[in-house]
């Protein structure tokens, strides 16, 4: 059918020419895909607000062999996620997320699963939650989905730990190693009541940018904003 609906995750926008906007979506039941929005930045009846990074929405999209682009026609808002968009500290360790789907997973290749980790962790991280733990553990997971799973237990045996500190790190502490283990085993509706100490919450933060920029060999423009944010060396 040359018309398709989807529940999508927006991961990136890009303005074009006088109205229009490019967009980069994680379908529900498509995987990425890569979409024109004509007139996005004018309909305020087709588009009421709601192709913004972090939004999660209902989209009407027209497709046919050889397109290049598909084309949404319309977009509903099933949840703003404005929190992640207003706040400086949430809005880089979102964007890690987001560039890691983009990263790692084709367009078109359907991931369920990604899905639902992605829409879960948006959902919950604002400023009134422990958003670090859902964060912290989104991102393992949704690694461990694309095919780049952490072996915590491998982690206690290994030292040192490179981090790209410009230092080496031993290992990571216990306090970090038993946040993993014990949130990876854990249903997402408890993980934000997860309590860290702000040194186990630095060591798992410069982990895992560097995990990032390791599995993706490339330095990802998120992990950069995000490292220089906190003050971290994440040069490898």
């Amino acid at each position: 059918m040359p018309r398709f609906s989807t529940d999508a995750i927006i991961l990136n926008t890009i303005d074009y020419l006088e109205s229009d906007k490019i967009i980069c979506a994680l379908s529900r039941d498509r995987g990425v895909i890569n979409a024109i929005a004509k007139g996005a930045k004018r309909s305020k009846r087709r588009f009421p607000g709601t192709l913004e990074p972090f939004s999660e929405v209902s989209l009407l999209v027209f497709s046919r062999p050889g397109m290049d682009l598909l084309r949404i026609e319309s977009a509903d808002l099933i949840r703003a996620n404005l929190d992640i968009r207003t706040d400086l500290d949430l809005f880089a360790h979102a964007s890690v997320l987001v560039e890691n789907v983009i990263t790692h997973l084709g367009p078109l290749d359907p991931s369920p699963e990604t899905y639902a980790c992605l829409s879960w962790a948006l959902e919950t991280m604002n400023p009134r939650s422990r958003w670090f733990s859902v964060w912290c553990i989104a991102l393992v997971r949704i690694l461990g989905i694309l095919g780049y799973g952490i072996d915590v237990k491998g982690l206690q045996k290994k030292t040192p730990l490179h981090t790209g500190r410009g230092a080496q790190v031993s290992r990571l502490s216990n306090e970090a190693l038993m946040f993993l283990a014990k949130g990876l085993d854990l249903e997402v509706q408890v993980i934000n009541k997860l309590s860290i100490s702000s040194r186990a919450r630095s060591e798992l933060e410069t982990y895992l940018l560097w995990l990032c920029n390791h599995v993706a060999d490339k330095p990802l423009k998120s992990a950069g904003f995000l490292a220089k944010l906190l003050d971290v060396n994440n040069n490898q």
